[in-house]
């Protein structure tokens, strides 16, 4: 009754709760959870009504050089407790303590505006032991890096090593030309040992072989294991790699189009093929494509009852049920539902605290 009457007020409502065909779909979305998953985590249910969204953070003061490490949060990465978040506006990372999902605390940062300007992307290395981020660089001069940020101490994290490759000139008429192979990188998926980075304003492909471990740093180097350049690639903005393929998307072909990339040699990368994002449905989730639904170990637990979800626009990171997120994607809408408001669309009026609740109906 709450859902239907909300949804002949609030059209976001009426979206995600159609009235009978997704009941079974809303059911999905209780937070009725076993004992034994309850039990593994030690907090208190902010209310005794199940909702989608459990806790929020918000931190950006532009005119302050330490309360914006939020500013413009655009990509996340969980391991155990902690959520690592890169800003656009911050230039950095920022760790954040989600032992207490509905209590979100950040104990740790690192930021650089000339080391790491305009981050795109985070991913957690296999050794665990430091971050990989992916920074745009100046608009301009499109110097961008994947930079190699040591977290074994999530309070004081660090960056240890830098790789960039690009240089630029002025044709002296207003354009500008670009030589490397990472200007205006836009998106990086890592595997194991290899960074594979998306450079969608040339056009390119570049795998970079990452440090093996953080202890490495000193001596080890990172470096271009090989690069290539397709018009498929023609501003690229997401790459997902599965069993050795990369498929990457290239919103400057088309907006369903997917260049099929085979990397098991990241030296000689072969683009194979071009296909659709509904193609490959089965082969990539639907998930993996959500820039701001927090990557990490947690997304391969189907039983893991929580999910984050990064929020450019207000600056925030919000811990979800992943009940909700689930079914979000089941039926085509953003992560960004389930924290009350999709401000990319349609809910954008939406106060932060007036968070979905999902009634369910007998």
């Amino acid at each position: 009754a709450h859902a239907r009457a909300r949804a002949r007020t609030h059209p976001v409502a009426a979206h995600r709760v159609p009235s009978r065909a997704m009941r079974v779909a809303v059911v999905a979305c209780a937070l009725f959870l076993p004992a034994a998953v309850l039990a593994q985590h030690a907090f208190d249910w902010p209310s005794p009504s199940p909702t989608s969204r459990i806790g929020a953070l918000t931190e950006c003061v532009d005119g302050s050089r330490t309360a914006r490490r939020l500013c413009g949060a655009i990509a996340a990465v969980v391991r155990e407790q902690y959520v690592y978040v890169v800003a656009s506006r911050f230039d950095g990372v920022a760790v954040v303590d989600a032992y207490r999902p509905e209590a979100l605390n950040i104990v740790g940062h690192w930021a650089s505006f000339s080391l790491a300007r305009r981050p795109k992307a985070i991913a957690m290395h296999v050794s665990s032991g430091y971050v990989v981020v992916l920074a745009y660089g100046e608009s301009i001069l499109k110097k961008s890096a994947v930079l190699a940020v040591n977290v074994s101490s999530p309070v004081a994290p660090e960056n240890v090593a830098r790789f960039e490759d690009c240089g630029s000139g002025d044709y002296g008429d207003g354009r500008r030309w670009y030589n490397g192979t990472l200007c205006g990188a836009s998106a990086m998926e890592v595997v194991g040992n290899t960074a594979f980075v998306v450079v969608g304003d040339t056009d390119r492909l570049t795998a970079v072989k990452l440090l093996s471990d953080v202890s490495r740093a000193g001596t080890d180097t990172m470096s271009s294991l090989g690069s290539i350049q397709s018009e498929v690639l023609h501003n690229a903005r997401a790459i997902v790699v599965e069993n050795s393929i990369a498929y990457i998307k290239s919103d400057g072909v088309c907006t369903e189009c997917v260049a099929v990339v085979d990397v098991s040699d990241p030296t000689a990368m072969v683009v194979q093929a071009q296909t659709t994002l509904d193609a490959i449905a089965s082969t990539v989730p639907a998930w993996r494509w959500m820039d701001n639904l927090a990557r990490g170990a947690h997304r391969d637990n189907s039983t893991f009852p929580y999910d984050w979800v990064v929020d450019p626009v207000y600056s925030s990171i919000t811990s979800v049920s992943r009940e909700c997120i689930d079914v979000a994607l089941e039926i085509g809408d953003s992560p960004s539902a389930c924290v009350g408001r999709n401000e990319f669309s349609y809910d954008g009026g939406v106060a932060e605290s007036d968070a979905y609740a999902f009634t369910l109906e007998s």
